[in-house]
């Protein structure tokens, strides 16, 4: 897990740059692979938009998820090691290039969105601002286990 690297993420228009740059090669540090990556944000993207049929219990709602949002939207960081259930976690033998496209999709219609946007599961509702950053955030979160290969004579 130290193998991760430091990135940040000011805008979803900087996310897809980095994939593609991850596209041209790449080592993984972690157990997802680049294609499984770009589904889960996809599709995390995408519930903000859409919704999701789910919610958090209450007490997690109520007692955890405004501390972790407020934690999250400051420090700039998800914490780590918070296992994703199962049933949410990506299939493996994702195609990592149209996962990607799929991923450039859903960052356009997360764009094109004025809001309200969906509340998030734990968080509960947050502004088209918070989203962003939330988006931001876990994008470079998960994209950190992916380190590009060193360019030819780089």
């Amino acid at each position: 897990m130290d193998d991760r690297r430091t990135l940040a993420f000011s805008s979803l228009a900087e996310v897809m740059p980095e994939v593609d740059r991850l596209l041209a090669g790449h080592r993984m540090v972690g157990s997802w692979t680049l294609g499984q990556i770009c589904n889960h944000l996809s599709g995390a993207i995408r519930a903000s938009v859409e919704g999701v049929p789910f919610k958090a219990p209450w007490p997690a709602r109520v007692l955890i998820g405004p501390i972790a949002r407020r934690r999250i939207l400051s420090t700039g960081r998800m914490p780590r090691g918070v296992r994703l259930p199962e049933k949410f976690a990506p299939r493996p033998g994702l195609d990592a290039r149209a996962e990607a496209e799929a991923l450039r999709a859903t960052i356009r219609l997360f764009s094109a969105e004025a809001g309200p946007l969906s509340p998030h599961p734990l968080f509960g509702p947050m502004t088209v601002e918070d989203w962003h950053r939330f988006h931001c955030i876990h994008a470079a979160h998960h994209l950190n286990f992916a380190l590009p290969d060193p360019k030819p004579g780089g």
